[in-house]
């Protein structure tokens, strides 16, 4: 096996890399967050500039490029599967594990390069350099293994593709915080933030592409600007400039932090048109002696005023969060904490994730280690939690009229998309009525289930 040397690998240039890539296949899974979709596509792109042609995962490949995750336990061991799959798949390809769990170097061994979280700007690089059979001597004897270090935010090219309807834009990687459970500091290192240029230009090629919905993805987003010396509204102002692109109808933020959400930033956040009225406000826990374990910035306190701030600064809005269960010490009357404090806040959806133990972080050796069955429970009593949340907003939802982007035809006369909200929404169209992929159709909300609203188009109210 060999490891890309990232940061003293010289450009070949593009017409040798051309020669080497062109008419090979490549094929990518994604495992993790939003941030890793965006760099695979980013890659891709390259790939295909190049010459390259990408198949399904699951088909045989010359190339297969695996991004993965090591966020949980459960991640990493799917990274290091997808890396065998694709082996077995073509003894004879090239295959490169890409990002953070490549930094832990555990469960990789099948792949041909490992490329950690920097350096994915010269994937095409290193794997022509691998193809023209270069010596050992191109490459570091060690585990790829970058941990973030680079000050610099890492340019990948813009990416779009037409089969997309939302594009996802990244404006920062890194993350300052060092949450006790939390590995990704260790992988991606500390907070560093795209220049403004660079995303507005993006933001402007993926209007051009058609695009209509633009959500903005990081590491922590909130902390955008703060390493260039701008204050904790930078976020929010970069959105008002995104908002006067033209083309641009939708725009999305990603995963936000409960300290981040000053008077200030709910402010200028108020402020910018085409917002979606959807936050993730990132929560673990409901118990404030449970948050203080796990090195959160905030207590249960300090959130509830900040979901209020969002509240009030964006009028009919979807709050959705994550949850950690069987948090090491974690005792059954902090459960109890945390699901009282979770249905007062009236979430939309919750993303429940039980406790797992991350090496290098301060809560893996922690005492009180919470037995499996016991987090699966406290898990089972989340999860009924979101779901009975969302019958509730749902119900108050019908009578409603939204506007729907639709991504997916279920049927010759149903599509699902997502609402403003980002609710998922099924939409039933009339006999003969065609929908588009990307178009935004007025609907009127009919009804819910378990997993979506229910909608038909506000122009043809007759088939409800």
């Amino acid at each position: 096996m060999t490891v890309m040397k990232t940061e003293t690998q010289d450009q070949q240039p593009e017409a040798r890399l051309r020669e080497l890539l062109r008419g090979r296949t490549v094929a990518a899974q994604t495992l993790g967050c939003k941030t890793n979709y965006y760099e695979t596509q980013a890659i891709l792109a390259r790939l295909r500039a190049l010459g390259c042609r990408e198949v399904p995962f699951d088909q045989p490949a010359d190339i297969y490029l695996i991004n993965t995750c090591t966020v949980t336990g459960e991640a990493g061991r799917k990274s290091g599967q997808m890396v065998r799959q694709a082996r077995r798949r073509n003894a004879r390809a090239v295959i490169a594990a890409l990002g953070c769990q490549v930094e832990s170097g555990a469960n990789l061994e099948a792949a041909d390069l490992l490329i950690g979280t920097q350096g994915k700007s010269k994937v095409a690089e290193a794997l022509a350099a691998h193809l023209a059979g270069l010596p050992d001597s191109a490459y570091l004897p060690d585990n790829g293994a970058s941990n973030g270090n680079n000050p610099i935010y890492e340019e990948l090219g813009t990416w779009g593709r037409q089969e997309e309807t939302r594009a996802v834009l990244k404006i920062q990687d890194g993350c300052n915080n060092f949450c006790s459970y939390c590995a990704i500091p260790l992988a991606r290192g500390r907070s560093r933030s795209r220049l403004e240029t660079a995303i507005l230009a993006e933001a402007e090629h993926l209007a051009d592409a058609g695009f209509q919905e633009i959500v903005l993805t990081g590491i922590h987003i909130c902390s955008y600007g703060l390493d260039l010396g701008l204050d904790e509204t930078a976020l929010p102002r970069l959105l008002l400039k995104l908002a006067d692109i033209p083309g641009v109808k939708r725009l999305r933020l990603g995963s936000v932090e409960p300290y981040s959400v000053t008077p200030s930033f709910a402010e200028v956040l108020a402020s910018v048109p085409k917002l979606c009225p959807h936050v993730h406000l990132s929560l673990q826990s409901g118990s404030s002696r449970t948050l203080r374990r796990m090195n959160r910035k905030y207590d249960a306190l300090t959130y509830e005023a900040s979901a209020a701030r969002l509240a009030q600064a964006l009028p009919g809005l979807n709050l959705t969060t994550d949850i950690i269960v069987g948090f090491p010490g974690e005792t059954e009357a902090d459960h109890q904490d945390s699901l009282a404090f979770c249905r007062g806040i009236g979430f939309g959806k919750i993303h429940v994730f039980r406790y797992s133990a991350r090496a290098g972080t301060r809560a893996a050796s922690f005492p009180d280690q919470v037995s499996p069955e016991v987090a699966a429970a406290r898990s089972r009593d989340f999860q009924a939690l979101s779901q009975a949340l969302w019958s509730r907003r749902a119900a108050g939802r019908v009578g409603q009229t939204e506007e729907v982007l639709l991504e997916q035809q279920l049927a010759p006369n149903e599509w699902q998309g997502y609402t403003r909200c980002y609710e998922n929404t099924n939409v039933r169209l009339a006999d003969g009525r065609m929908g588009a992929n990307g178009q935004i159709l007025p609907v009127c909300l009919t009804g819910y289930n378990r997993q979506a609203l229910l909608a038909v188009p506000q122009s043809d109210p007759s088939i409800i």
